[in-house]
């Protein structure tokens, strides 16, 4: 195949200046159609100017030197290290849209023209949509130009990919999140639920504030629920998504979470982090040398990435 060919025969302005016009709303929506994206940005998930790589600040242990001083007693002045850094790597998620010289001449005019263009736009911005949702919900990460899976960051162990933020949770054990092997939902899940909700909460005064599972446990919560819980609880809230609750925190479903997992979640420790010099970038529309036909690529660099995964938990095997 011809490569494309730059220059003002063959890079058209028209559609380039068209789908970026749509920029913004594309980040807006693919970000607010899933609601766990939606409040991790809410709640301090951002975009970042640049940089190799991402590189989150961690603090991982308190100040030892603080103690009851008596009369004559004496504080130590011991210099403690209490920070440290976890280093992630930006993943690229890319597609393209085009046009043919045909389907642009069927649709001669500024509005038939956005018309046609604007189709294209949504139907990439649904694709990009499944597939965050897909990485997500993988059961791992299945390579390294992909988005960790909440599944891996969720992890009391490495993943099998490599150590998760450059940190080995094997001689970390900090590094490492709540994860207990649960059963069915009717005899025993809603109470390793709870039991994994206020292990993580920090005596309640952090606790996770969203749930997801699978659609089969989704509806078995469900069933435990009294019809009183139900009706209270069950409205759509803040992120205005249909969803019912556990201690007041939403809990939602994907059909791409893999089977049996039941995740909490805290967005203050986990994080979407998006490169503002490529959010939704898209590249001009250019010609293939003597094709009927003119391209553009969309691009977008993200990463998800974790500040503290002892805040979150994961229950593995649970059935209806």
């Amino acid at each position: 195949m011809s490569s494309f060919t730059r220059g003002p025969s063959n890079v058209d302005d028209l559609l380039t200046t068209t789908l970026d016009y749509y920029r913004d709303t594309l980040t807006e929506n693919w970000v607010n159609a899933n609601p766990i994206t939606k409040k991790m940005m809410a709640d301090g998930s951002d975009e970042l100017d640049g940089g190799n790589d991402i590189v989150e600040n961690l603090e991982y242990q308190d100040n030892d030197t603080a103690a009851w001083v008596g009369v004559s007693g004496s504080v130590s002045t011991t210099i403690n290290q209490i920070m440290t850094q976890g280093k992630y790597k930006w993943v690229m998620l890319a597609g393209s849209i085009g046009i043919t010289d045909r389907e642009e001449a069927q649709n001669k005019g500024k509005s038939a023209m956005l018309n046609l263009m604007e189709t294209r736009v949504k139907n990439l911005e649904q694709t990009f949509k499944a597939k965050l949702e897909t990485a997500f919900g993988a059961s791992s990460t299945p390579n390294l130009d992909t988005m960790w899976a909440l599944a891996d960051i969720i992890d009391s162990a490495n993943p099998s990919l490599g150590n998760l933020g450059d940190i080995d949770r094997t001689a970390n054990s900090w590094w490492g999140a709540y994860e207990f092997a649960s059963g069915s939902m009717s005899t025993q899940g809603l109470e390793d639920i709870r039991t994994a909700f206020l292990t993580t909460s920090r005596g309640l005064t952090d606790p996770v504030n969203a749930n997801i599972t699978t659609l089969t446990l989704y509806s078995a919560y469900s069933n435990r629920l009294t019809p009183f819980e139900r009706l209270a609880r069950g409205d759509k809230g803040d992120l205005e998504f249909d969803h019912l609750t556990f201690h007041g925190k939403p809990v939602f479903y994907s059909d791409s979470l893999a089977s049996g997992l039941w995740l909490g979640i805290n967005t203050k420790y986990l994080r979407l982090r998006i490169l503002k010099t490529c959010k939704f970038k898209n590249q001009p529309f250019v010609r293939a040398a003597g094709g009927i036909s003119k391209s553009a690529v969309v691009e977008l660099m993200c990463q998800l990435t974790a500040t503290r995964p002892a805040s979150l938990f994961k229950l593995t095997g649970m059935t209806a």
